[in-house]
């Protein structure tokens, strides 16, 4: 995410990341763990906590990460997977990479949804 906000950021893009694991249960997603990391990961875009989980409701997010991606005019273009890998050697398929270039360009995406993979949302159980 560093490299693609970096890639991209002269062209209008901005990444935003949210954190809505549960942090009762998960303490290393808390808010002073989240600066921590991303103070020591380098972070060069928005960082957000979603403490109440109703974002992840929203967007219907099943992993992390779950990428959804917005035109300017805030109409939903991709959602899915970074890529199709986890080893960045291996990458074959830079599936938002290729949805950002599409929106930039102005042309439908030509593959608006892929399935995302990572870990699982720590729901709340209360």
């Amino acid at each position: 995410m560093v490299e693609i906000q970096s890639d991209y950021e002269s062209r209008g893009v901005q990444l935003v990341a949210i954190n809505s694991n549960d942090d009762g249960t998960y303490p290393q997603d808390s808010y002073p763990e989240m600066v921590k990391r991303a103070k020591e990961k380098g972070f060069n875009f928005v960082y957000l906590r979603d403490a109440d989980q109703t974002t992840v409701d929203a967007y219907g997010a099943v992993c992390t990460p779950h990428v959804f991606l917005f035109d300017a005019k805030r109409i939903l273009r991709y959602r899915g997977r970074i890529d199709d890998s986890r080893d960045a050697s291996r990458v074959g398929s830079p599936d938002l990479r290729n949805a950002i270039e599409e929106v930039i360009r102005g042309v439908p995406v030509m593959n608006p949804e892929t399935r995302p993979f990572g870990c699982s949302i720590k729901f709340s159980q209360g």
